[in-house]
């Protein structure tokens, strides 16, 4: 009888640790895919993209599940993760636990290039200068020059002046952004803004920048003239980057907090409303159409919002690529295009049928602007360092060029 209960024991045992390894190997699987909406700040295999974002990767599944459920219900603060915990069910929280526990905490990802070897720029790809900033290298890189400027750590997003005379970049480590000369590449200032700064934008008469402040909820205008911050424009939580109208005389801030799209009075300097845009999680980066009736916002998941700016009213949720990234409309309008850092491509978006053609450039594309006349796209492939270059024409990469480490953002002259 004794032998009968040992072995009978033995076998619930052990039929409850298959049906317990089952359902682990089902909340990994399920974790697996809702990762992707992680990749673009801790990598697909829980390796975090740059210091700022901590490894994930064999943390316990228990301190996950604690940290999770603190940005969900606001006991822990952060734009970007109270935004994305947000959207997270029970389940899918013990889901993404399961995944990232299970893994080794090495980087074993293995990385090819689209192509097999870079070239040279022409001053045909580039009809007018172009820069683009190194977040790893702490630098800004000219095209087609290839001239580089040496800035501050982490250096991020990027912005020229209309009349092409200064170049501005935000640097989130220090608080700061830097001024350069865009013609001797010569350091003007360095300008302390609010915390965590992200985008940079100027205005369409060259008299003031809008730097989107992340983690302090305001909008710094710097005086481009005097190269300081003359007043400072309070928003929701989580300001990303902005957007001026043509006339300047509203500007459009992207509240990766989660609330919407802000609207900027740019004379009175204050926002006056939010614009939700349900469907899509954490508002990333945006651009409007050539009439400026829709706004096109890229979220931190994988979804681009088509807005109806006039009515609020969201026309179209598009999925693109994992991760975040950056989206641009061409200054004559014939090209919609957005990045996505958790995967190998970018997506372009047909402005009539809303259809998308997904391009592959290579592994981490982010920032994206194309060339004034539209003939060209500019792709910033962070996990290559490299900048790849679509021929609109054929819709396939023309060109990749080899750049410093972590190429972020770029800006094109009059093409804000």
């Amino acid at each position: 009888m004794k032998s009968k209960l040992i072995k009978y024991g033995f076998i619930s045992i052990m039929t409850m640790t298959f049906a317990q390894f089952a359902h682990s190997a089902s909340d990994i699987s399920k974790g697996k895919s809702k990762a992707a909406s992680c990749a673009g700040c801790h990598g697909i295999d829980g390796i975090g993209l740059s210091s700022e974002f901590p490894n994930l990767a064999g943390q316990k599944k228990s301190y996950l599940i604690k940290q999770l459920k603190s940005f969900k219900n606001g006991e822990r603060q952060d734009p970007t993760m109270n935004a994305m915990a947000a959207s997270l069910s029970n389940t899918d929280i013990n889901s993404l636990a399961a995944y990232f526990s299970s893994l080794s905490g090495q980087n074993t990802q293995t990385l090819k290039s689209t192509t097999n070897q870079t070239s040279t720029p022409t001053k045909a790809e580039f009809p007018t200068p172009v820069y683009i900033s190194m977040k790893k290298s702490a630098t800004v890189e000219t095209f087609p020059d290839e001239s580089t400027w040496d800035g501050g750590p982490n250096m991020l997003y990027v912005a020229v002046t209309p009349d092409g005379k200064k170049v501005l970049s935000s640097s989130p480590s220090t608080n700061t952004v830097y001024v350069f000369d865009a013609t001797s590449g010569k350091q003007l200032a360095i300008i302390p803004v609010g915390k965590a700064p992200k985008g940079v934008k100027v205005s369409p008469d060259g008299r003031v920048a809008y730097v989107s402040n992340q983690g302090s909820a305001e909008i710094s205008v710097i005086d481009i003239k005097q190269l300081k911050v003359v007043d400072s424009i309070k928003v929701a939580k989580g300001p990303h980057n902005a957007r001026f109208t043509r006339n300047g005389k509203t500007a459009y801030v992207t509240l990766q907090g989660g609330a919407g799209i802000g609207v900027i009075d740019t004379l009175k300097r204050k926002m006056v409303k939010i614009i939700p845009v349900p469907g899509i999680t954490g508002p990333h980066n945006l651009d409007l159409s050539k009439d400026e009736q829709t706004a096109y916002v890229r979220d931190f998941v994988h979804h681009v919002a088509v807005l109806d700016i006039k009515t609020g009213s969201v026309k179209k949720i598009i999925k693109v690529g994992n991760g975040h990234g950056g989206i641009d409309v061409s200054p004559k309008g014939n090209v919609i295009a957005t990045a996505a850092i958790g995967d190998d491509f970018i997506s372009v978006i047909n402005k009539n049928t809303l259809q998308v053609n997904n391009i592959r450039v290579g592994n981490g594309p982010h920032g994206i602007r194309t060339s004034e006349d539209g003939r060209w796209i500019y792709v910033t492939v962070t996990k290559e360092n490299q900048v790849s270059i679509v021929d609109t024409k054929t819709m396939k990469v023309h060109k990749k060029i080899a750049v410093g480490k972590f190429p972020f953002w770029v800006a094109v002259p009059n093409n804000p």
